[in-house]
């Protein structure tokens, strides 16, 4: 081989040094090989490769919506059980007690009604004032939400009372028929405060009437708001002075027959009941709240009354007097201001409690008052929900005469006399 030694080492075999070749004709000189070239993929069955899409999107959007749409619902859900769901089911749908008891109102801010065009007259002047009483309402609530009682957690004027304390033991259609019987005595003894105040004799007083019977008490079953006193062992009862006079010559623990007239039907009867011994003075006591006289009307040159529209309960009494003062005489009795009042009127002049006074202060304040007139005990009451609104106490319809003439009304002018 030309002097050339191949060396071998196993099975593989190196030249340690090549031996000259000759060039082959025809073939590619000695040298390094050309650059590779890469090999085409190999074609996917059916043929040749898709045109490349749009790179693949993340589900990231979808998710997020998804957990969005849980949000909301779990939101409404929540939303609507404050609105709708019973506070007083809480305790039974989840471990604990009830939120409030399952006899429970809310005292609720109500309205302001506006009263002077309320008095309906024929057969005398009528002045229309250029200031208003405000009629002062209180909403109640007796289906409570969650969201209630959140809201009474959260605002003062918003109480929480028992229904018994609120309606006794009456069901809800006694309920309105109460409240319309004691609006009724309210417009009547407001006509009759009020006509007297002016020098008109409007009525005669021919016995006593009551609210109710203190529970318990020796009235309690024996007595019913129908009834009217007409007397006490056979000594007349015309009026609360003449009941009062009447019973300070008895003693407690003594058997007094008491003569009633049904005030509906005119039946009289006499109710014998053993005196109880008053809490406070320690004198004779039948068991009797909310005692006012029973007036008659008297025959009148002229008519006159107040529509009431759909609200009942006593507490307009106060507004319906002042309304008929202002609107039977000239001049401007709220000196052109807008006065909100509540407070029961008795026939002898005097002012009486009434409840829910804090809404009804809030209610005033909305409606843009500019004064609030309450019974003497609620000023405190009637502060809290006031505002900055001055809040006047009164024990007498002449106390919320004075009041309104030093807040720069005009006294009023008697008709007659």
């Amino acid at each position: 081989m030309n002097g050339a030694r191949v060396k071998t080492t196993g099975r593989s075999a190196t030249l340690a040094s090549p031996p000259p070749t000759s060039p082959v004709p025809g073939s590619r000189p000695p040298g390094p090989l050309p650059p590779a070239y890469p090999m085409p993929e190999p074609l996917p069955p059916g043929g040749l490769l898709p045109p490349p899409g749009p790179p693949r999107r993340r589900r990231f959007g979808r998710g997020l919506g998804l957990t969005l749409v849980g949000i909301v619902a779990v939101v409404g859900a929540v939303a609507a059980g404050l609105y709708f769901v019973p506070a007083q089911w809480v305790g039974r749908l989840l471990p604990g007690d009830s939120l409030v008891d399952d006899d429970a109102v809310a005292f609720l801010p109500g309205t302001a009604i506006a009263t002077s065009g309320r008095v309906e007259a024929d057969g005398i002047d009528v002045f229309d004032p250029d200031g208003e009483i405000l009629l002062l309402t209180v909403a109640i609530d007796s289906d409570l939400t969650v969201l209630d009682w959140v809201r009474s957690s959260m605002d003062d004027t918003i109480e929480l009372r028992s229904r018994e304390s609120v309606f006794g033991d009456r069901s809800d259609s006694e309920q309105r028929s109460h409240n319309r019987h004691l609006m009724d005595s309210s417009k009547d003894a407001a006509t009759i405060v009020a006509l007297e105040h002016l020098g008109v004799h409007a009525a005669d007083f021919t016995g006593v009437l009551f609210l109710e019977t203190v529970s318990g008490g020796p009235a309690d079953g024996l007595l019913e708001v129908t009834d009217v006193i007409l007397a006490i062992d056979g000594e007349p009862v015309t009026t609360v002075a003449s009941l009062r006079a009447v019973l300070a010559d008895l003693e407690p623990d003594q058997t007094a027959v008491i003569t009633v007239e049904n005030s509906e039907t005119g039946e009289r009867r006499d109710v014998e009941l053993m005196l109880g011994t008053h809490p406070d003075h320690g004198g004779p006591f039948i068991g009797l709240s909310g005692i006012t006289e029973r007036g008659e009307r008297s025959p009148l040159p002229f008519e006159v009354e107040i529509a009431s529209g759909a609200v009942g309960g006593p507490s307009a009494g106060l507004a319906f007097t002042l309304v008929m003062l202002d609107v039977l005489t000239p001049g401007e009795l709220t000196g052109g201001k807008r006065v909100a009042v509540t407070g029961s009127i008795r026939l002898d002049g005097s002012v009486g409690d009434v409840g829910g006074v804090a809404q009804k202060a809030v209610t005033a304040r909305n409606a843009g008052a500019q004064m609030i007139i309450v019974p003497e005990a609620s000023v405190d009451e009637a502060l809290s929900g006031a505002g900055d609104v001055p809040v006047v106490g009164v024990a007498t319809l002449d106390d919320a005469l004075q009041a309104l003439v030093g807040a720069g009304g005009e006294p009023v002018a008697r008709l007659l006399g």
